[in-house]
């Protein structure tokens, strides 16, 4: 005690703390002293103050804490406690000569007093340094920890790794015989002699193993054996391994007894590379029937061949790694997995080439195979479960990357895949001579206010050194993949119409396209002329609104899908992501034939769906939570710049009607309007693209090409202006340059041009509450949407159940086919109830009334009422309850 209250009086800190701990002791002491006060008074014949029952008994009485009413209180005890203090440091006074608190100065004042020379202590102090952050609080800090770690335990490290490549000289972990052999892959028992390993190894052919004879390991082949001579010296012999299969019996004989020997060479690839085997040659000793295993005992045991009489074959491990290395690097070619799997057969001891073509070929039929599977378990892998039945936009864009030279792979066979995702040639190109023959068609790109397109063109000629110059895509506003085609005439009108001719069915309200405001044009011309094409038009056009930035200020004002009604947040962007993973394909498409490229191509789009479909509960839930929480926000902003703008409810319906005009009139074609409106629209994009140089575009590269574009436009402007100003002569109503300057620095939002007609407030201003009255609108639009997305992903589930349940009573005597429908139905009524979790997670209490979910007993083990059911019996049921 001594030690922990020796404290330096001249630090105030210390002080301070010594003034606490006198602050406590007075209280301590006042609490004792009232309490004695109130025990004589109760024994002078005075009222207790806590209860006026006598105590009876031996002894003395009890207080409330069990002790003695003699014994000493908790004043006596701090008193005790204190009795080891410097009585310097603290300097405490006596019970006797420290005067009642009452009886000279009233408590509460002597305290404040206290305190305010206690706060002027502590703020004459200087403040501790704070504490050095963990290394948990910084990234930095933590990565420069782990380097740091690293670099202390390299050299450990690197002992460690010579240290394993020492032999020794180890025992057989069987007879405790020197050993010869090492085997990682019989790990803990890793040591055999030759005759242990020849024992163990004869059955395990794919084991890799290492020789020690030489006193280093040297990898050797599963053929080689090592066996010690009469004189002590190791020699080294080979022997046929056989493939390990399943065994399978071809004899009617009733109690089998059949011997294994090597039968047939056979080459099994598998991710580690080559192995030179034998098929098993299976001899029965009854009736000395002999046969070896078929292709179906070969799949079954895991293998698929590489040529119709299985010389080579592969594991389906390899095959099922080659797809998920495709589908997460589409650029991965064959030959570099070729080229792998040799590296790790020469690793291993082993020797041999691997075909890349045979393995692209064994791979195309075993994923074709598989899509045949997968059939059969009512799989539709280009639909989208949540744009089931009811779909909201289809998105179509061209992909030019996406091409094929022509001198390569001039092959004549037929896809496995040929019009499931790609439509086939002949059907496109029949479509695309009505349309061509129909309509008197326009060449040249279309323009679009300042900006040309390559994809608004009606006609084109054909490459030379191409075939296939890309793939046009259609997709939904989920990003699933619907349907494509190849192009072999660059980005024409046409091919998008046969793709939303393809997609009628699906009952889309919007079509989106990066150059709606030039295609919807030309669709009601084709249509005008073909009636079969009519139906096409009661589509809604959609303008992609990252697209509409760049043009024209009155397109992207009419044709956006962000002024769109019922729209919701559809950004008509989706096939942008799509195309960027799909272009990277192309780095091996363009070499391939033409059935092999659109092979490869179904392969990757639908394993892209298949991804999309396992996190597509994910995303509706996230989009809606986000959704509800952007919507307030906008709604705020909303309000808030009404009123920086002072613009009431009606005034501001009143300018969103003004820029809808402004955006439907037509530009006059002669006198001043002509310049007027080239300036407002030049001055308006200015400023967009200014606006959004660094908000949207993250690569300096592209800043930079669109600075230089915005230096054009400028340029252009001030021409436009000085063009204006000379044919003005009243000088008043000429344009200040210096005033748009301003503007387009952000500094002026006032009236700069003369001509305006609308008060104080140019359209530029007017657009700005245009645009965020129709963000706002567009986000309450979305939640609903969402809820009935989430609804049509429910029931798709539910469908599919019912499906597979059908199909499963179908085929109950076919036990492989059972067997599947069965494990399909299992995950499907898995997911089905993860995705119903998710779903109420996200929309809360009233998820059983949104998504129209029957939580009772009647319902069928999905969770949803059967469609099957009828409305009669529903009827019933409700009438019954």
């Amino acid at each position: 005690m001594d030690k922990l209250f020796d404290l330096d009086l001249r630090d105030p800190r210390t002080e301070g703390r010594h003034l606490a701990v006198g602050l406590m002791h007075d209280q301590f002491l006042a609490e004792a002293m009232e309490a004695a006060e109130n025990v004589n008074r109760a024994r002078s014949g005075g009222d207790s103050p806590r209860s006026s029952t006598k105590r009876s008994g031996r002894g003395k009485a009890r207080g409330r804490r069990g002790g003695r009413a003699g014994h000493t209180g908790r004043a006596d005890r701090w008193s005790g406690l204190t009795t080891g203090m410097d009585t310097e440091v603290l300097a405490l006074p006596s019970e006797d000569s420290l005067p009642l608190p009452r009886a000279q100065q009233n408590p509460q004042e002597m305290f404040e007093q206290k305190m305010e020379r206690l706060s002027s202590l502590l703020d004459s102090s200087p403040c501790p340094a704070e504490p050095e952050r963990s290394a948990a609080s910084s990234w930095s800090v933590r990565q420069q920890k782990a380097s740091d770690r690293w670099e202390e335990a390299r050299p450990y490290h690197l002992r460690c790794l010579l240290e394993s490549e020492a032999v020794g000289k180890p025992l057989c972990c069987f007879c405790h015989k020197p050993a010869v052999i090492r085997c990682r892959e019989c790990l803990p028992e890793q040591w055999f002699c030759g005759a242990c390993d020849m024992h163990n190894h004869s059955k395990r052919p794919l084991h890799n193993r290492d020789s020690v004879v030489d006193g280093f390991f040297k990898a050797i082949p599963p053929s080689t054996c090592i066996s010690r001579g009469e004189t002590g010296i190791y020699a080294t012999h080979e022997q046929d391994r056989i493939l390990p299969t399943m065994p399978a019996q071809h004899c009617t004989c009733q109690v089998p007894s059949f011997t294994v020997e090597a039968g047939k060479p056979v080459i099994l690839i598998t991710i580690n590379g080559r192995y030179d085997l034998h098929l098993p040659r299976y001899v029965c000793q009854t009736c000395l029937q002999q046969w070896a295993p078929d292709v179906r005992d070969l799949v079954r045991s895991g293998y698929w061949p590489a040529s119709a009489n299985a010389s080579t074959i592969y594991t389906v491990d390899l095959l099922n790694t080659f797809q998920e290395l495709k589908l997460i690097s589409p650029g991965f070619s064959r030959q570099a997995l070729a080229k792998m799997l040799e590296h790790r057969t020469l690793c291993a001891g082993r020797s041999g080439q691997i075909n890349g073509d045979a393995l692209q070929r064994s791979f195309l039929e075993f994923a074709y195979a598989s899509f045949e599977k997968d059939q059969l378990c009512c799989d539709t892998p280009f639909t989208c479960p949540a744009c089931t039945p009811e779909m909201v936009a289809v998105s179509a864009d061209g992909n030019r990357k996406l091409y094929r030279f022509g001198h390569t792979g001039r092959s004549n066979d037929t896809p496995f895949f040929d019009g499931l995702f790609l439509a086939k040639d002949s059907e496109v190109s029949d479509f695309v001579n009505t349309i061509q023959m129909a309509v008197k068609n326009i060449k040249g790109r279309g323009t679009c206010g300042d900006s040309q397109w390559a994809a608004a063109r009606e006609t084109s000629r054909r490459a030379s050194k191409l075939d296939e110059e890309g793939v046009e895509v259609a997709v939904c506003r989920h990003g699933f993949l619907l349907k494509a085609l190849n192009m072999y005439r660059g980005e024409i009108f046409a091919y998008p119409m046969y793709l939303q001719r393809e997609l009628l069915p699906s009952k889309a309200q919007f079509f989106a396209m990066d150059v709606a405001c030039k295609y919807w044009p030309y669709l009601q011309k084709v249509a005008s002329v073909i009636p079969a094409l009519k139906s096409l038009t009661e589509m809604k056009p959609f303008l992609s609104i990252m697209h509409a930035r760049a043009h024209a200020t009155k397109c992207e004002i009419k044709w956006s899908g962000r002024n769109q009604k019922g729209a919701g947040t559809t950004a008509g962007e989706e096939v942008e992501q799509i195309n960027s993973y799909l272009s990277r394909c192309a780095l091996t498409t363009k070499y391939m034939s033409k059935a092999a490229r659109v092979d490869m191509l179904t392969v990757h789009a639908m394993g892209w769906n298949h991804h999309k479909a396992e996190t597509l509960h994910k995303a509706l839930s996230t989009r809606y939570v986000k959704t509800s929480k952007r919507a307030e926000e906008e709604a705020e902003r909303l309000s808030q710049l009404q009123k920086d703008l002072q613009c009431s409810n009606a005034m501001a319906v009143q300018w969103i009607a003004e820029v809808k005009e402004w955006a439907e009139s037509e530009t006059p074609v002669t006198g001043l309007h002509v310049l007027q409106q080239s300036i407002e629209g030049l001055h308006l994009g200015l400023k967009q693209q200014k606006q959004t140089l660094y908000r949207q575009n993250d690569s300096n590269k592209l800043r930079h090409r669109l600075r230089r574009k915005l230096t054009e436009d400028k340029k252009r402007l001030l021409q436009e202006i000085d063009k204006y100003n000379s044919l003005v002569a009243d000088l008043s109503k000429r344009i200040d340059v210096a005033l748009v300057d301003h503007s387009l620095a952000g500094q002026s939002t006032g009236a700069i041009w003369p001509w305006e007609d609308y008060g104080s407030v140019t359209i530029g201003v007017k657009k700005r509450l245009h645009d965020q009255e129709m963000l706002k609108t567009r986000l309450e639009e979305e939640l609903p949407i969402l809820v009935l997305e989430m609804a049509q992903h429910c029931t798709w589930l539910q469908n599919l159940g019912v499906a597979l349940k059908t199909e499963l009573a179908r085929y109950e005597d076919e036990n492989g086919l059972h067997c599947l429908l069965a494990r399909r139905l299992a995950e499907v009524e898995e997911r089905h109830q993860m995705v119903l979790q998710r779903y109420k997670t996200a929309l809360g209490p009233l998820a059983s009334v949104l998504l129209d979910v029957c939580e009772e007993e009647e319902c069928d083990p999905m969770g949803l009422v059967s469609p099957d059911t009828s409305e009669d019996e529903e009827d019933a049921r409700e009438q019954a309850t």
